[in-house]
């Protein structure tokens, strides 16, 4: 299992389980995708933060993969610890992965 960000070069953002399908080869797979919005602060002392937003949820395939041609795909990256736990955490097993300290 792997949990990526997918950005879309309509500049929207997805996490989710990426997925191969040897029935569509070279298709990126999405499995359980949420869309990944920013959310302006409450007040002049917040710094805002993130969001999910499920993508596509009551389609069937929200479960066992939405494909999407690579030509669509942007970039796909890895999620830094503290967005892939709160995804863990929706989704996944729930396990956590402790950031590194500074």
């Amino acid at each position: 299992m792997t949990i990526q960000l997918i950005t879309l070069k309509s500049e929207k953002t997805y996490l989710c389980e990426v997925v191969e399908d040897e029935t569509l080869p070279g298709a990126i797979i999405m499995k359980q995708p949420v869309q990944v919005v920013m959310v302006p602060p409450r007040g002049p002392n917040e710094s805002g933060g993130v969001a999910f937003m499920p993508f596509l949820e009551f389609s069937e395939q929200f479960k066992t993969g939405i494909p999407l041609s690579p030509t669509d795909v942007l970039t796909v990256t890895t999620p830094v610890t503290e967005i892939l736990n709160q995804y863990n955490k929706m989704f996944g097993s729930g396990i956590q992965v402790v950031s590194n300290f500074k």
